[in-house]
């Protein structure tokens, strides 16, 4: 497969014409601009993102369920993954090596530090740290996302063809329903800032976190499990260049999955006409002001940590 710079990807070999022959051009990807915020200024952002020539990713940790902090970073471990996984990819994601690869090493790392900071201690299952990810990354002649959990993916063409995707599908609308029953059970935010602060939402939460990265199970993160890597969930991506796309974590696209805001061509290029700081206020405006206490737009904290990557593939 070849990339073309006004054409969509194509197959077989570069045509001949007499003595002339057309040129496949090798794609490049160029991050235009990027954002993180924490979702409170009380708690620490569980989120990072980063790149290079070749790629593109974000990462979002996920937040700790009452337990003690086992390597802790400002008192979360979900923190210090998000950026020990930054670091890890952008030291390995590489001269082609295969993601999965990279995943399984990520995961072994991390398993290391962690059973190390523990002393030996057992760790509840719901208490190990985890994270999603989402990664776009030019493979040979080929653009290629990668990804575990609910990180999301909205990318647009150059002939104008929107995408999507995310490692979990309508993961969205699975989190919207379980935070309406949440919120129904708790009494809201009226009573916690974070519903997972009741007792009765932590305990569900809990059993759900321990089903995490398990034999049978479906949903496998960044963390401490190695296996997850034979779960990586990967795309080729057919665009036409250039094109131009946001990775997210589940709390930036809200905009687009739980607010209803913008479809993703037009979320795309909001981004790209006024910059990702706008879109971060506009976020927070209808978290903190328009819907406070989340009976519009059901979720699981007033805000959420919220990260962006605006990025451009071109020949």
């Amino acid at each position: 497969m070849a990339w073309r710079q006004t054409g969509r990807i194509a197959c077989g070999h570069t045509p001949v014409t007499g003595a002339r022959q057309t040129a496949i051009i090798m794609p490049n990807i160029r991050i235009i601009d990027s954002i993180t915020a924490p979702g409170s200024p009380s708690r620490p952002n569980e989120d990072s993102a980063g790149g290079n020539a070749s790629c593109a990713f974000v990462i979002d940790g996920a937040t700790g369920l009452g337990g003690n902090s086992i390597v802790g970073l400002h008192g979360s471990d979900a923190a210090w993954l998000a950026r020990f996984a930054q670091s890890t990819f952008e030291e390995l994601v590489r001269n082609g090596r295969p993601v999965a690869d990279i995943v399984r090493e990520l995961n072994q790392r991390a398993f290391n530090v962690v059973h190390e900071a523990a002393h030996a201690l057992p760790i509840e299952p719901w208490n190990m740290p985890v994270a999603s990810f989402q990664m776009v990354r030019v493979e040979g002649e080929a653009l290629v996302t990668h990804g575990l959990g609910d990180c999301r993916l909205f990318l647009v063409d150059a002939e104008g063809v929107e995408l999507e995707t995310s490692a979990i599908k309508s993961a969205h609308a699975h989190e919207r329903d379980g935070a309406r029953t949440a919120i129904a059970l708790s009494g809201g935010f009226a009573a916690h800032q974070a519903l997972a602060d009741a007792p009765v939402v932590r305990e569900e939460l809990r059993r759900r976190r321990a089903a995490y990265n398990r034999p049978g199970g479906s949903v496998w993160t960044l963390g401490t499990e190695p296996e997850a890597a034979d779960h990586l969930v990967t795309e080729q991506l057919a665009v036409a260049l250039p094109a131009r796309g946001l990775l997210c974590s589940d709390g930036f696209a809200a905009l687009v999955d739980q607010y209803g805001r913008y479809g993703v061509g037009e979320f795309v290029r909001a981004a790209a006409e006024t910059g990702l700081a706008p879109l971060l206020q506009q976020l927070r405006q209808i978290e903190q002001v328009e819907d406070p206490d989340g009976k519009k737009f059901p979720r699981f904290k007033v805000s959420d940590d919220a990260t962006a990557v605006l990025f451009e593939v071109v020949a």
